[in-house]
């Protein structure tokens, strides 16, 4: 039990740090909070309720320490103890919106706010909290006596002279090389400059809600223009959101144009990932007004997983309005159109299956294949089964793959004809393969019986080619995975046929 409950509080803290970093509307909040949610309330089912005990610096569950963070900055732990609650306990029948409702409230914690006082207001049904009044709690930490040990210096200094063979009589060169000495130059005046503009940028927004002067404003403008060109994207999210919260400036506006978006590709590929996602949080602000200059960004970006990423930011921005990025469809680049799809893919907007219907039949197949994933996505299978009679063999795997995954019983007595077909023998490998997978996931009534037959079939002619496919039928026959599916393949281990043998063996086997 206490592996789950330690898992709950992961995906909690995580989940607080996402909505704290891109907001709670943003793809990649709702990718932490909605595992968050169905891991929580699961254990609910199981246990009724979960009761958290609050420390200065820790979270406990049954009197063991789960959470555990002595940064008070960062201290989920800290921010709740500071503001009096020493207990939280959930129960079963949690909703989902309680649990947004908590998230943003957890999220939004800073030292002006009080959040005991927030999560009261919020009078949740299924989450109780105890807070403390000042006076209802001493506080009195003392630093805990330590045994006084009385060390002989001198002793252990000369046995590490002995272990580590020191000879103290030798001179010490401190002598650095050039390349030694301008390095140190570099990485401090790097260290000193991005401590000293954090420090100035945190000032400057403290004054800026009380004095709104424009020598204040000045100064937080120039210095965005400053984090933007060092790369510093959290002190640049900072610096525009101050400014809009306080000053009612949208200071971004101005960064929104396509010479300066496209020029992330200098950068986008080669910084942390931290770094990375401290951009991607940065962007967020932006408008539809930049959504075709970020379209045209993508193509420069060279690893998957981080382009996946700008497009679930893109996708983000476009929420409201996907109209700007809709020309795309109509371009001759084909990395554009990819892009485009990708970003549509991810709206909640039963429409753009029809805006992607006339990609059906556009002449290059990785278009083809990017339509196919944004049909699984909005669950189409009646249009995705449109492709399996198409031209090109990496359009007709990826269509029965995405219906594999999509369970399109209709599709059933296709796949049969198609591999009964004399075509069929002459397919790729792969393309045969992801054929039977289809086929098996989709499976019909007597689908057993025809895959028997397939095994078990006598050829006069072509013997070695059918050799593949009494294979597929054998390994078809292991993933069904029934009593009279493993009875048939027990069977063909009997047969003297050796290609049936040994296509039996292997299924088993896997």
């Amino acid at each position: 039990m206490e592996i789950i409950v330690q898992d709950i509080i992961r995906q909690l803290i995580k989940s607080i740090k996402v909505i704290q970093l891109y907001g709670i509307n943003h793809p990649s909040a709702r990718q932490s909070y909605q595992p968050f949610f169905e891991t929580l309330t699961g254990f609910l089912k199981n246990s009724g309720q979960i009761e958290l005990a609050i420390e200065q610096y820790s979270i406990s569950h049954d009197n063991q320490v789960i959470y555990q963070e002595r940064e008070k900055d960062i201290s989920i732990a800290f921010r709740l103890f500071r503001d009096g609650v020493r207990n939280i306990k959930i129960t079963d029948g949690l909703e989902f919106d309680e649990m947004i409702l908590f998230l943003e409230v957890m999220s939004q914690a800073t030292r002006e706010q009080d959040i005991a006082l927030n999560l009261w207001e919020c009078n949740f049904s299924h989450i109780d909290f105890y807070v403390i009044e000042e006076e209802d709690e001493d506080l009195n930490y003392e630093l805990p006596v330590q045994e006084i040990k009385n060390i002989d210096l001198n002793a252990k200094l000369a046995n590490i002279i002995v272990k580590e063979k020191l000879d103290m009589n030798e001179p010490i060169d401190l002598t650095l090389s050039e390349a030694e000495l301008e390095s140190l130059k570099t990485q401090m005046a790097h260290e000193s400059r991005e401590a000293s503009l954090s420090v100035a940028i945190s000032t400057l927004i403290n004054f800026l809600q009380h004095d709104k002067s424009p020598e204040i404003i000045d100064s937080l403008t120039e210095m965005l223009a400053q984090c933007i060109d060092q790369h510093e994207f959290y002190n640049a999210r900072l610096i525009v959101v101050s400014l809009n919260e306080y000053a009612k400036i949208n200071a971004i506006d101005k960064y929104e144009k396509e010479n300066i978006i496209l020029d992330f590709k200098n950068f986008i590929n080669t910084i942390s990932d931290e770094n990375l996602n401290q951009f991607l949080a940065f962007i967020s602000l932006f408008s539809k007004k930049s959504l075709s200059y970020f379209i045209r960004l993508m193509p420069s970006v060279q690893r998957t997983e981080r382009l996946e990423k700008l497009q679930d930011n893109v996708a983000y921005i476009a929420q409201s309005d996907y109209q700007p990025i809709l020309i795309f469809l109509q371009s001759n680049n084909t990395d554009l159109i990819i892009n485009t799809i990708a970003v549509l893919s991810r709206l909640d907007a039963e429409e753009i299956v029809g805006l992607l219907d006339p990609l059906c039949d556009y002449p290059r197949p990785e278009v083809r294949c990017s339509v196919i994933q944004a049909f699984e996505v909005f669950k189409q299978a009646a249009r995705i089964a449109h492709f399996i009679g198409d031209e090109e063999a990496m359009v007709r795997i990826k269509a029965f793959q995405t219906l594999t995954v999509l369970n399109y019983p209709a599709i059933y007595n296709r796949l049969i004809a198609r591999i009964k077909s004399r075509v069929f023998i002459d397919l790729e490998l792969t393309e045969q393969k992801e054929t039977f997978n289809c086929l098996v996931a989709n499976g019909g009534q007597g689908l057993i019986k025809i895959l028997k037959k397939m095994l078990f079939r006598w050829v006069l002619f072509g013997r070695k080619r059918y050799r593949i496919t009494r294979k597929l039928a054998a390994s078809a026959l292991a993933d069904i995975n029934t009593d009279e599916s493993r009875a048939i393949l027990e069977q063909g281990m009997k047969k003297r046929n050796p290609t049936v043998k040994q296509a039996c063996e292997s299924a088993l086997k896997q």
